[in-house]
């Protein structure tokens, strides 16, 4: 059992401290399988005894045995990067697998957090990079139909136009699989020179721009794949959080 499996229903269970640890694991696994507690201690600035109780309230009888299921989780992920784009069962599994594990380790206090924001109707500007454009225009229909005022700036020019228009009690949503677009991370910057809205970024699982300068950020798995000089790497798991937001702020009202 690979540690997305394991850990899928006790990951409920941690708390606000615990999950910033979940996430960096899940960020930087291939790195955390090979470090000591003390040196994963260390690295997150707690105690040993904070990492060993976290593995605990995960359901591991220590830090070894999930040490010893990271290994695992690698080792599967890295038998399935061969080509799986020519072996189509492969990839279908993978396709499934990606879009499970984004809806797995999305944070619960991410979720409520944004909920409670969205409970006091702010305005919504969801910006998002070149490969994510389609997405973007989705999401707007998505908000404005659960009654947002929403603005969704469809090229460079018009998000800087709105940059001086977004005020504090405001939410933007930025989707950019890399987190490192120099226009998007830029229109952020500039707003928050005078002000600081609700920020919530959907990226890739590793230390990005987008992420760092977020209230909450979600992760999404993809095989990155391009074509032609084309980015066709899958978006469906960041729709399919960006769904799940919705859904879930239409049972709370």
């Amino acid at each position: 059992m690979d540690f997305y499996q394991a850990t899928q229903d006790t990951m409920r269970n941690l708390n606000k401290n615990e999950m910033t640890i979940y996430e960096y694991v899940i960020k930087n696994m291939s790195t955390v399988k090979n470090m000591s507690i003390q040196k994963l201690a260390s690295q997150l600035y707690v105690s040993t005894t904070t990492v060993f109780r976290f593995a605990q309230k995960l359901g591991f009888a220590g830090y070894s045995e999930l040490i010893n299921c990271l290994l695992i989780t690698t080792h599967n992920d890295n038998s399935a990067t061969i080509p799986v784009i020519v072996t189509g069962e492969s990839y279908n599994d993978m396709y499934i697998k990606n879009a499970i594990e984004a809806v797995r380790v999305m944070s619960h206090q991410y979720v409520k957090d944004i909920i409670q924001k969205l409970k006091h109707n702010p305005h919504i500007y969801i910006l998002c990079d070149d490969n994510t454009h389609t997405i973007g225009q989705y999401a707007e229909k998505l908000f404005i139909g659960l009654g947002f005022k929403v603005y969704f700036p469809e090229a460079a020019y018009q998000m800087q136009m709105l940059a001086n228009q977004v005020e504090s009690n405001d939410m933007i949503i930025a989707l950019s699989y890399t987190g490192e677009d120099a226009v998007l991370g830029g229109f952020i910057k500039r707003v928050f020179l005078h002000t600081k809205p609700f920020l919530v970024s959907i990226t890739r699982a590793d230390n990005n721009e987008l992420e760092l300068l977020s209230d909450a950020n979600f992760y999404v798995f993809a095989e990155e794949i391009k074509m032609n000089g084309i980015d066709l790497t899958s978006c469906v798991p960041m729709l399919m959080i960006l769904e799940l937001l919705a859904y879930e702020y239409m049972g709370n009202n």
